[in-house]
C-alpha cells in the first residue's frame, strides 16, 4: 500500500498547526489518528519530508514534519497541454488525467467552436483543487500550471517549447510519426480542440505559430480521450540522455 499523502505549503521541518481545510482532510476524510505517519508534500517547492500526526483535539490537529528532500515523483519534461473548452465538466476530467499523466502547464483555450463559459474565480480554483488532489493520489511531486481560459490565438502565440503538435483527425502526419523527432527535447506542447474540432483558420494559425499538424489515426476521438492518448505516449518515450 503506498503512503498517505498530504499537501502542505512553505514545507519546514518541525510541528505545524494544519489550516481547517487541511485539518477536516486529515481527520475527516482520512480518519487519522495521533502516531498515523504519512508523506507531506509541498507542491510549489518540489519537496517533500515523512511527517505524524502528533495532537488531535476539537481546536486544532498539530503534525509533526521531519527532513525536507527533493520530491522524488517528477515530470520528466516540460509538458503544456493547451486543451479547447467543451462542455459540460470535460475540462475537470481533462485535468485530472493530465496531472496524473505528467502534463507541467494546462491551458484551456476558447476556441471558434468551444462551448461558452465564464472563465470565473471560483472555476479556476475547483480546477485547480482537481490538480492538486491529482497529484496527491498518483504520488507527483509538484503540481501542474493551470490557468484561466483564454483565447486561444493568444495561447498558441505564446508558446515556445521545442516541439509543438497540433492534434487534428485529417492531419496527413500521424502523431507516432512526429513523436520520434522527442530526442532530448525537454519541452511539448499539443494543441487539443473542442468537440467540434478545429476551424481552418485556427489551424493555419496554429501552423504560423510553429504547430505542427498531426492525427493519432483513423478514429476520431473524444477530446478529453485524445488528451489522455497524448500525453499518455509522451509518458513512453523520456527524453534521451
Amino acid at each position: 500500500m503506498s503512503a498517505l499523502r498530504v499537501p502542505l505549503a512553505s514545507l519546514e521541518p518541525g510541528d505545524r498547526l494544519l489550516d481547517a481545510n487541511t485539518a477536516h482532510y486529515v481527520t475527516r476524510v482520512r480518519r487519522m489518528l495521533p502516531g498515523t505517519r504519512f508523506v507531506a508534500f509541498d507542491p510549489q517547492a518540489r519537496e517533500e519530508a515523512d511527517a505524524e500526526l502528533v495532537e488531535l483535539n476539537l481546536t486544532s490537529v498539530v503534525v509533526r514534519v521531519g527532513a525536507l528532500r527533493p520530491a522524488t515523483v517528477l515530470p520528466a519534461r516540460e509538458v503544456s497541454l493547451i486543451q479547447c473548452v467543451g462542455k459540460a465538466d470535460k475540462l475537470d476530467a481533462v485535468v485530472r488525467d493530465a496531472t496524473e499523466l505528467d502534463a507541467t502547464a494546462i491551458l484551456p483555450a476558447i476556441s471558434a467552436r468551444s462551448v461558452a463559459t465564464r472563465a470565473s474565480d471560483t472555476a479556476l480554483v475547483r480546477l485547480r483543487r482537481i490538480a492538486l488532489d491529482a497529484a496527491r493520489q498518483c504520488g507527483r511531486g509538484d503540481v501542474p500550471r493551470v490557468d484561466r481560459p483564454a483565447p486561444l490565438a493568444d495561447v498558441l502565440r505564446a508558446q515556445a517549447a521545442e516541439l509543438r503538435l497540433l492534434l487534428h483527425p485529417s492531419a496527413a502526419l500521424r502523431a507516432s510519426s512526429a513523436l520520434e523527432q522527442l530526442g532530448a527535447a525537454t519541452s511539448v506542447a499539443l494543441a487539443i480542440g473542442p468537440e467540434g474540432g478545429f476551424a481552418d483558420d485556427e489551424v493555419a494559425a496554429a501552423m504560423h505559430a510553429g504547430f505542427l499538424p498531426v492525427r493519432l489515426g483513423a478514429s476520431v476521438l473524444r477530446t478529453e480521450t485524445v488528451a489522455a492518448a497524448m500525453l499518455g505516449a509522451l509518458l513512453l518515450r523520456p527524453p534521451t540522455r
